[in-house]
């Protein structure tokens, strides 16, 4: 699921959720921070240079969540807010 400002739409912020059988391996040198969520699963921070994104990557209930947001608006969009948003996934 991908969300593009009706407003500006250069602004990207997508959602990926996947099984865990199924996840993205990401490399531990590609992480810059690593946050503790609500329910004490770790979330990981991420710049991917190539890509101009930059991602929020953590588990929950058997699914991984990854959170991509333009590099460019990623002085706006905090890694905390990110994480404000993986800590109100709740079902």
């Amino acid at each position: 699921m991908a969300f593009i400002n009706d407003q500006l739409s250069e602004n990207h912020f997508k959602i990926e959720v996947r099984a865990v059988a199924h996840k993205i391996e990401f490399s531990d040198k590609e992480v810059l921070k690593t946050f503790k969520l609500d329910n004490a699963n770790t979330a990981r921070y991420m710049e991917k240079p190539i890509s101009g994104f930059n991602l929020l990557e953590f588990e929950r209930d058997n699914w991984q969540y990854v959170f991509s947001i333009d590099k460019k608006v990623s002085d706006r969009i905090t890694p905390e807010i990110l994480v404000q948003i993986a800590n109100s996934i709740d079902f």
